[in-house]
């Protein structure tokens, strides 16, 4: 009889055996996916070959998922799950690429609700059917094989020991890969670092590594010392106080640094007469062809995304939870009233939880606004923010802070010629000419937007307040181009303009000064010009320029403000997040009546997003008004709970009125 040692010791032998059979499923695994992300066979063996160290890694991580396996007795059909979940991410990544440039990261799943509203600018119907049937096929063979398969022996101990073994080879190997340079931690350019380094690591990377690392030297003395060059400069009586607009111009740049390309007029003659008349530079962002939400965190935080985690999004993390210091919260301090505005669905990266805690009073977004029309990708045009601008400056007493972001000219971009182009395009793309339909159609975009800028500025000009404006584009268009296509800059670059309604007085302290900043410097640097000091990052990048030696104080600080004691506030959050008050103009009802058999609903601001609730169960709205809602066929009952809510989709509320009793 075998003894008990004896036994475990085959049991555990039998599992390594398993092991590496798994193993070289994973390699080729691998392989596939490789090929996969970069949409070649060719290319995907060729990474293969170059990269030894990088795939032997990757097959190390899956075979370490695929050791979970043996926890359970139906062992094959959790080997199956993981290889199906395995293979349904790098197929997802392969779709993605072909309409963006960034590749699929952790927070992309975690954004996952967020894409549904979008998928049909992406999809056809029929492939969305198609991915759903594929979907619905993968959990039918599932369950399946799962009341199937038959049990098979398991030694939970053994099991666990496995994995156990496994994960401490992984995370063994990547500490050598680290401190040996063998395996990149940092990510600055998204694309290129997946393409150099694979696409299991880099996802997996992106699943573990979140915020900011904590630094070796951290502590309260560090942190004073830092400070304490800043910790004297005590906020200043601004010397002017202006409505201040900043304006996130979607895939927005200046066309003519596109090398070697005809346009049969210019297509952003407002921009280009900007850039010329008012101060501006090159604005380095922290993205690519997508991103708008990073490039957003760095402009109103004065944070750099290059110390975050690889693809991290901060409104999917840590400002889920955390309060931030922001140009809006800095400017509540001095009195203004804080809105932010976007022309898009208010949930997309959960704008409606995160804005709150970023400090602004209120959030205007798609589901609010009046009037609006769409392009034929269903982006809402530019224009309709000329009005919503408008809206929010009336409606307040106060100055403003509004930051606005524009949506038209988002990507995809159409890979047939338009019928008849306003502007045709001559010269891109190098004879590919679905790339050159693409940027056409993207230029008479931008040309609508540039349009809807010439509106804004117009408006603003005869507007009896002093504004200004700092207008700049988040990111490249979704076309991939190379640094070899553009004049000047790089693929980071695009540009910003601050204008200003005050700018032909006399005493207007402006200059038509020209200055390349990075998104996280651009609110300090505005802050400067108008005698403005206010918050902890405004003053470090009014002092230092981050590049060089300042480099480490700067991570630092950052990490004590959301991360650690923050000792730069004395060890005490002092930002709350707001009461976020959905729309400029929130909808309102001031009564309920019955006529026919059927429900109006009468009051104020209702859009085609309003749904009219009867004791909390949602009713199939009429929307006939911006006054009137109706529900047809319902004749209300004394004493039912009526109100109606904003809804984005199907089951998201933006907000919802009062109750009001329905009293026959």
């Amino acid at each position: 009889m075998k003894s008990r040692w004896k036994v475990k010791t085959d049991v555990f032998k039998r599992y390594i055996e398993k092991t590496v059979q798994y193993y070289l499923i994973s390699l080729i695994l691998i392989l596939v996916t490789e090929m996969l992300a970069r949409h070649s066979p060719v290319k995907g063996f060729q990474f293969v070959w170059d990269h030894p160290f990088l795939i032997l890694y990757s097959a190390l991580i899956l075979t370490t998922a695929y050791s979970l396996s043996f926890w359970f007795r139906k062992r094959n059909v959790i080997w199956l799950l993981i290889t199906t979940v395995f293979l349904s991410i790098a197929v997802s990544n392969s779709i993605l690429l072909l309409y963006r440039i960034t590749p699929l990261t952790a927070t992309d799943i975690s954004m996952v609700t967020s894409v549904f509203t979008i998928m049909p600018v992406y999809l056809e119907i029929w492939q969305m059917v198609l991915l759903l049937g594929l979907l619905v096929a993968a959990i039918a063979v599932l369950v399946y094989f799962g009341y199937r398969a038959p049990k098979q022996e398991r030694d939970i101990v053994c099991a666990v020991l496995l994995s156990l073994v496994l994960f401490g080879v992984t995370s063994a190997v990547m500490n050598i890969g680290d401190e040996t340079g063998l395996l990149q931690t940092e990510f600055a350019n998204l694309p290129d670092a997946y393409e150099e380094n694979g696409y299991v690591y880099c996802f997996t990377r992106s699943l573990v590594d979140r915020g900011i690392e904590k630094p070796e030297e951290y502590s309260e003395e560090t942190v004073e010392d830092i400070f304490a060059a800043i910790k004297g400069q005590v906020d200043k009586e601004a010397e002017q106080t202006p409505n201040i607009i900043f304006l996130q111009i979607e895939s927005f740049f200046d066309l003519s640094r596109v090398n070697g390309v005809s346009y049969t007029e210019d297509p952003v003659p407002v921009w280009s007469s900007l850039l010329k008349s008012c101060p501006s530079g090159a604005l380095t962002v922290p993205s690519i062809g997508a991103g708008t939400a990073n490039t957003e965190f760095e402009v109103l935080t004065g944070m750099s995304l290059d110390y975050f985690g690889a693809g991290e999004y901060p409104y999917k993390t840590v400002l889920q939870e955390e309060t931030c210091e922001s140009v809006a919260y800095n400017l509540k301090k001095l009195g203004y009233r804080t809105t932010a505005i976007h022309n898009n669905t208010g949930t997309f990266y959960d704008r409606n939880l995160v804005y709150a805690n970023l400090g602004f009073d209120c959030f205007d977004c798609e589901e609010y606004m009046q009037g609006i029309t769409y392009n034929s990708l269903g982006w809402a045009k530019d224009k309709i923010l000329t009005q919503q601008i408008l809206g929010a400056l009336n409606s307040s007493k106060e100055q403003d802070f509004i930051y606005a972001i524009s949506v038209q000219p988002h990507g995809k971009y159409p890979t047939e010629p338009m019928e008849d182009p306003h502007i045709q395009v001559t010269g891109f793309g190098g004879g590919d000419e679905e790339r050159a339909a693409g940027y056409e159609y993207y230029v008479n975009e931008a040309h609508e937007t540039d349009a809807f800028l010439g509106l804004l500025v117009s408006t603003l000009n005869a507007f009896d307040e002093p504004t200004m404006v700092v207008m700049f584009g988040d990111h490249l268009p979704n076309i991939d181009m190379t640094e070899d296509e553009l004049s000047e800059g790089n693929l980071f670059q695009t540009e910003y303009v601050i204008w200003s309604n005050q700018a032909q007085r006399e005493d207007y302290k402006l200059k038509n000064n020209k200055k390349d900043l990075y998104s996280y410097q651009l609110y300090s640097y505005v802050f400067k010009q108008l005698g403005m000091n206010q918050g902890v990052l405004t003053k470090f990048h009014q002092k230092y320029t981050i590049e060089g030696s300042h480099e480490e104080e700067f991570t630092t600080l950052q990490y004590d403000m959301l991360y650690g004691d923050r000792e730069v506030y004395g060890g005490v959050n002092p930002y709350e997040p707001t009461e976020l008050q959905m729309g400029v103009f929130p909808i309102e009802i001031k009564e309920v009546y019955s006529i026919g058999g059927s429900i109006y609903v009468h009051g104020n601001n209702f859009t085609e997003y309003s749904k009219v609730f009867v004791n909390d169960d949602e009713q199939d709205t009429i929307y006939l008004n911006k006054n009137t809602l109706m529900v047809s066929d319902l004749q209300p009952e004394d004493m039912d709970r009526v109100y109606v809510a904003q809804k984005a989709g199907r089951s998201e509320t933006l907000s919802r009125t009062k109750e009001i009793v329905y009293t026959e």
